[in-house]
């Protein structure tokens, strides 16, 4: 991926995500559990940010959106991630009760262990957050990251930062930007023709689609009847609907990661 494209897959990231970024590390020195919100349909690609600020807290991993993931590799990724740090497979379907209860058997010195829940934008922190609360106040949204303030709640046995914390280091493969934006971790607009196209790659392997990605927009576009005057394809449109709707699961429960070992490579060196 070139530094060009490097840029322009950075550029979007707004004032508010740098903010909630200086507000965990504000905050690091009362945080004594981390909870890590991960993408189960990309754990690697969601596990790629500065990890190295965690380094001495006490790390729990939470595999979000799991109804969005192949149920086959939820499996294999919950086992392979508790070789070493303690995870729950979750999705909006999952009880406040199960989550409270796999928190507060989180080892720990701490009486009431102060929790703060970070990761990568759009991979439901703000709904997690929600879910321990028992409420609706964190704000959610398709968008990711928007943080008003930071403050603790008590919470049966565990204090919660009441924010959840934006995380994002440079996009240093070319691979993980595509998966990123698989997942809507990446907006669609600010992303260039290279990263679709390889997206696109990694979809249809994952899919078994045997179609190149204007072949495919064509097809897609006339059957959602995104025309332009004259009859042509709205290629724009179609692609902007279809990374959308996959984002969404719309297009089938699919698993972009399968390679265990790029996990904890990603995990040593971030």
């Amino acid at each position: 991926m070139s530094n060009q494209s490097n840029e322009h897959v950075r550029a979007w990231y707004p004032g508010h995500v740098q903010k909630a970024k200086r507000q965990i590390r504000e905050n690091l020195k009362k945080i004594d559990i981390v909870v890590i919100v991960l993408d189960a349909r990309a754990p690697v690609a969601t596990t790629s940010f500065e990890m190295k600020i965690f380094k001495d807290k006490q790390r729990v991993f939470l595999l979000n959106k799991t109804d969005l993931a192949d149920s086959e590799y939820n499996k294999k990724w919950a086992c392979e991630i508790a070789k070493l740090y303690p995870t729950l497979l979750v999705n909006k379907d999952t009880k406040r009760k199960e989550l409270l209860t796999f928190l507060k058997s989180v080892p720990t010195k701490y009486a009431n262990p102060r929790i703060a829940v970070v990761g990568v934008p759009n991979v439901g922190k703000s709904t997690i957050i929600n879910k321990i609360l028992g409420r609706h106040k964190a704000k959610t949204g398709a968008q990711p990251g928007i943080t008003r303030g930071v403050q603790w709640v008590n919470v049966e046995g565990l204090t919660v930062l009441d924010s959840p914390g934006i995380l994002f280091s440079e996009i240093f493969s070319k691979d993980i930007a595509a998966k990123l934006l698989l997942i809507g971790s990446l907006p669609i607009e600010n992303v260039d023709d290279e990263i679709f196209d390889y997206a696109f790659k990694i979809y249809a392997s994952a899919a078994g689609v045997q179609k190149d990605i204007v072949q495919f927009l064509e097809e897609y576009g006339r059957s959602r009847g995104l025309l332009k005057k004259g009859g042509q394809v709205d290629y724009e449109k179609a692609k902007t609907l279809f990374f959308k709707e996959v984002s969404e699961g719309k297009h089938g429960r699919l698993t972009y990661d399968t390679e265990f070992e790029k996990f904890w490579e990603v995990l040593k060196n971030g």
